[in-house]
């Protein structure tokens, strides 16, 4: 939407945007029953008293989850919202060349610029 405006919608519909959101919750509804399948095959296997609840991981699994949800999800928005800033930047720096060349020719109010 920043970078090319006019073809936003073109590229962006709802359904789309349905199936990348359902997708994207699937993935982690599978992603975590696969790290509780073991929990879930063996209820209480790892609780050592009445009541308390026990979660038991592999370090692989940490590892991965630690990948797939932290690190992996603030990649993506680091690199998008700097690629935004990017092209901010730029349109910025476009539009007060274009003031001053307009101011030059014709005086503008403080308002408009």
């Amino acid at each position: 939407a920043i970078c090319y405006p006019l073809h936003y919608f073109t590229k962006v519909k709802p359904r789309r945007v349905q199936v990348c959101v359902c997708l994207c919750w699937m993935f982690a509804a599978l992603f975590n029953s696969l790290q509780m399948k073991d929990n879930l095959r063996h209820p209480g296997r790892y609780n050592s008293c009445i009541g308390e609840c026990v979660f038991e991981m592999n370090y692989i699994a940490y590892l991965i989850d630690l990948i797939v949800s932290v690190l992996f999800p603030i990649t993506v928005i680091v690199i998008l919202y700097t690629r935004i800033f990017g092209v901010a930047v730029y349109q910025a720096r476009a539009m007060r060349s274009h003031i001053a060349v307009v101011t030059m020719k014709v005086t503008v109010k403080k308002s408009e610029m």
